[in-house]
């Protein structure tokens, strides 16, 4: 089965937007005075959690994303609402979401930034790991001027020349190795960066199964064919969130095992695979995550949540997305 364009494939409306809206906006632009002034921010806390901040009185004010509109004063269902539920999504791609500020590209369906300095540093260090289990006398060389080299993007090249000066390895064999090492770690960094900008499969995981308890106590719903169609969808929502995980693992296995590096060309072409599965999964299931986490599920219209649960199925419908690495 080849997977269609996921800019096309089955469009998600948010809840609560009108029909000609385009959503989300071009900037977190809120109404509410308390949330529009510029000494505001939102932030990613060390355990992940949303950190609102009061820049001009260091207040910090831990916030469950779920429950943020009931401490910040903001009616479900609003615009404002809408905007705050996109807060965590947005903090994957910056690390300060500012009233005002540009609601990232990738949010509008546009490429994933790939990758960050931080992703080329994890992917550099996984490398030198592996190096360490055993490359033979070149990549134990390479190791060692690589240790002694200040961390960059050429820092590969750096390393070669100092091999190839001090260590008095030939320049072509040493070449070779550092321009094989460079292309791996890249693509392994890109690994890792896809995977850091996933969607927020938990935050959609936990708000189908909050719906499903709402729908399951309302008796006016609870045997309702949209409860039904829910309580199934909660069932297999963790499907690409298990699929993301089972991927990442697969890019690194083979840097954690003993001999992996005689093989540089073929890992280097199973990271950049891996790395377009998880972009895949992004692109298809971006735009219908933060939907399902912008909903409230005592207030949200049941149409809103029929179609994204209809949304949500024609997804996992999609079988190649998810196939084992």
């Amino acid at each position: 089965m080849i997977l269609p364009d996921p800019l096309r494939f089955d469009p998600v409306r948010f809840p609560g937007v009108g029909e000609d809206e385009p959503w989300p906006p071009p900037a977190f632009d809120f109404r509410a005075p308390w949330l529009a002034t510029p000494d505001l921010a939102f932030e990613r806390g060390a355990s992940g959690q949303i950190v609102f901040v009061r820049r001009c009185e260091s207040l910090r004010l831990v916030l469950d994303i779920e429950t943020a509109h009931s401490a910040l004063d903001v009616v479900p269902g609003s615009r404002d609402f809408r905007l705050l539920r996109l807060v965590p999504a947005a903090l994957r791609f910056t690390e300060v979401v500012t009233p005002g500020g540009e609601v990232p590209p990738p949010l509008h369906g546009q490429p994933l930034l790939l990758p960050a300095e931080h992703h080329l540093y994890a992917a550099t260090s996984a490398l030198a790991a592996a190096l360490e289990r055993g490359a033979g006398e070149a990549g134990e060389a390479f190791l060692d001027a690589l240790r002694r080299t200040p961390p960059g993007e050429a820092m590969f090249e750096m390393a070669a020349a100092r091999c190839v000066a001090l260590g008095g390895f030939g320049l072509d064999g040493v070449a070779r190795l550092a321009r094989a090492l460079q292309r791996l770690a890249r693509a392994h960094a890109e690994v890792l960066a896809a995977h850091a900008v996933q969607p927020d499969w938990a935050g959609m995981e936990r708000m189908v199964a909050a719906t499903t308890r709402v729908l399951v106590r309302d008796s006016g719903w609870s045997g309702d064919l949209i409860a039904v169609a829910i309580r199934h969808l909660g069932g297999v929502i963790a499907t690409p969130r298990l699929t993301a995980e089972a991927l990442l693992r697969a890019a690194r296995a083979p840097l954690e095992q003993p001999g992996s590096l005689e093989r540089l060309e073929r890992l280097t072409l199973d990271q950049a695979r891996l790395r377009d599965r998880l972009c895949d999964l992004a692109l298809f299931w971006s735009r219908c995550c933060a939907a399902w986490c912008s909903i409230h599920p005592e207030t949200s219209e049941r149409r809103a949540v029929e179609a994204l649960g209809r949304n949500a199925m024609r997804r996992l419908s999609l079988a190649p997305l998810y196939a084992p690495p």
